[in-house]
C-alpha cells in the first residue's frame, strides 16, 4: 500500500469534511478552518491539517471551549501525529486533557486478509440483515461499553442513525456456542474513498468481512470506496497490521469537560422501527381505530375532544400559509408539552420533555421541543402537513397530538390543552372545521 498516497487522500477527503447532512440531532458550525459539531450531549472539533502557524491559535481554541461551555457539552478534539506541535500546546493551555495515543491505520480492500486465526471465516453476522437476533444488539452494546477507546462508540454510531440507508453497518462474531464473542461497527464516509471503522471490541479483523458492500455503494455516496480506515492500539493494532493494514500516522484525543451536567440524550433521536414505534402504532390501531386507506375516510377515530380541518385552504396560500400552519402547531405543541410533562414534577422547558413525530412506514423521531428550532439548534423534525403520507405529532402517552391525513387532505388535532392553544388560530388559517368531537 502506498502509505503516503493514502494518507494524503485521507487528509484531503476526510479531515475537516463538512457533512452534507448532519448526524441526527446534531448542529454543524464553522469557525475559520474548524468544523465544530454540537450533539447536545457532547461536541467535537475537526479540521484539515493546520499550517505550522495559525494566527491567534490560542484565541481560536478558547472560542471553541466557550461554545461548548454555553451548551454544557464535553468536547473532543483529535490531534494527529502530522499536526504541528503548537496545536497540542494551545489545547493543553486551554484545559484540554490529552488521552492515550493510538495508531491511525488503513487497508486496501483488495489486499485485506481478515480471516480468523484458525483459518475459518464463519461465525460473523451483520446486525442489519433480515435474520439478525435482537439479543445480538444487546450483547454488542455491552461489549462496546466495556471496551475501547473507540474512534466512535457504538452508542454514538446508533444515535447518528448508523444502521439505516446502507451507509453504515455493524457485525458480531459468534463463538462455537452461538454466543457473541466480539462486535464491530463501521460507516461509509460519503463522497470519499473510505469506510471508517468506528470500533472493534477485540482483535478480530474478520468482523470487517460484512462491510465490503459499504465500499461499493456508489449509488448512495457518489463514488466507490477503496480503503478501510481504523484507530487502534495494543492487540487490536497488531491484529489489523497482520490482516493487511498499514499505519498512516498517530492520533490522540484531547478532552475538555465543562461545568454543569451534560444532557443525557440528544435533542432529536431516531425511533427504531418495531422496537420503538411498533407499540405506538399498535395503540393507535387499538385505541384510536387508525386504519390506513386511500379511500375510506376518516381512517382515525379521534378521541374527544378533537377538531378536524380541511387543508384545501393551503392550496391557494402557497408556502406562506404552510409556514404559518407549522408555526401555529409548533408553538402549541411546545407550550402544551411543558404544561403536561412538567405538571406536578417541577420540570421546566428543556428538562427531558419529549414529543414523537411519526411518518407512516418510515423512520420516526423522538425530540425535545425546547431544544429544536432556531439558531444553533437542530431543525424541528417533520411537518404538520401530510406531504404524501400520514404525519403525526404525538405525546408519548397519546394525551394530545395531530394527525395529517394525506388522502382526505385533513388535519386532526386532539387533546383539550392543545386545542386551547391552537384551535382559534387554525380556524382563521384553514376555515371552519369539517368535524368536531366534544
Amino acid at each position: 500500500m502506498d502509505v503516503g498516497g493514502v494518507r494524503a487522500r485521507y487528509e484531503a477527503q476526510v479531515r475537516g469534511r463538512v457533512p452534507e447532512w448532519p448526524a441526527v440531532g446534531a448542529v454543524v458550525e464553522l469557525d475559520g478552518p474548524l468544523v465544530r459539531t454540537h450533539y447536545g450531549t457532547h461536541g467535537t472539533v475537526e479540521h484539515p491539517a493546520l499550517p505550522a502557524r495559525v494566527p491567534d491559535l490560542d484565541a481560536l481554541v478558547l472560542r471553541q471551549r466557550e461554545a461548548f461551555a454555553a451548551r454544557s457539552e464535553p468536547a473532543r478534539w483529535n490531534v494527529y501525529g502530522t499536526e504541528a506541535p503548537a496545536l497540542a500546546g494551545a489545547l493543553a493551555a486551554a484545559g484540554f486533557v490529552p488521552g492515550p495515543e493510538r495508531s491511525l491505520l488503513a487497508a486496501e480492500f483488495a489486499r485485506l486478509t481478515p480471516g480468523r486465526p484458525d483459518g475459518r471465516r464463519s461465525g460473523v453476522h451483520s446486525l442489519n440483515s433480515g435474520t439478525e437476533d435482537p439479543a445480538w444488539w444487546v450483547a454488542a452494546r455491552e461489549l462496546a461499553a466495556a471496551s475501547g477507546p473507540h474512534a466512535k462508540g457504538l452508542a454514538e454510531f446508533e444515535a447518528d442513525g448508523g444502521p439505516f440507508y446502507g451507509r453504515a453497518d455493524a457485525a458480531v462474531l459468534l463463538d462455537d456456542q452461538g454466543r457473541v464473542a466480539a462486535a464491530g461497527w463501521a460507516e461509509r464516509v460519503p463522497g470519499t474513498s473510505f469506510v471508517s471503522v468506528g470500533g472493534l471490541t477485540g482483535p478480530h479483523p474478520e468482523l470487517l468481512l460484512p462491510w465490503q458492500a459499504l465500499g461499493q455503494a456508489a449509488h448512495v455516496t457518489g463514488r466507490p470506496a477503496t480503503h478501510y480506515v481504523a484507530e487502534a492500539a495494543g492487540d487490536l493494532r497488531t491484529a489489523l497490521l497482520t490482516a493487511g493494514f498499514g499505519e498512516l500516522t498517530t492520533v490522540r484525543t484531547f478532552r475538555w469537560d465543562p461545568p454543569g451536567t451534560p444532557a443525557p440524550v440528544r435533542p432529536v433521536r431516531q425511533l427504531r422501527g418495531e422496537l420503538d414505534t411498533g407499540p405506538v402504532w399498535e395503540r393507535l390501531e387499538r385505541e384510536f381505530g387508525f386504519r390506513p386507506s386511500t379511500s375510506r375516510f376518516p381512517g382515525f377515530d379521534a378521541p374527544a375532544p378533537s377538531v378536524t380541518w380541511s387543508l384545501d385552504a393551503l392550496d391557494q396560500g402557497g408556502d406562506e400559509r404552510l409556514d404559518a400552519l407549522n408555526r401555529i402547531a409548533q408553538r402549541a405543541l411546545r407550550a402544551v408539552t411543558a404544561a403536561v410533562t412538567g405538571l406536578g414534577l417541577g420540570l421546566g422547558p428543556g428538562d427531558g420533555q419529549t414529543l414523537h413525530w411519526l411518518d407512516w412506514q418510515h423512520i420516526g423521531y423522538a425530540f425535545d421541543p425546547y431544544r429544536v428550532g432556531g439558531p444553533g439548534r437542530p431543525e424541528w423534525p417533520g411537518s404538520v402537513y401530510p406531504d404524501g403520507d400520514y404525519y403525526l405529532y404525538l405525546d408519548p402517552e397519546l394525551r394530545f397530538g395531530t394527525l395529517g391525513h394525506p388522502w382526505e387532505h385533513t388535519l386532526c388535532m386532539f387533546g383539550a390543552p392543545l386545542l386551547a392553544e391552537a384551535e382559534a388560530e387554525l380556524t382563521v388559517l384553514l376555515g371552519e372545521p369539517v368535524r368536531r368531537r366534544d
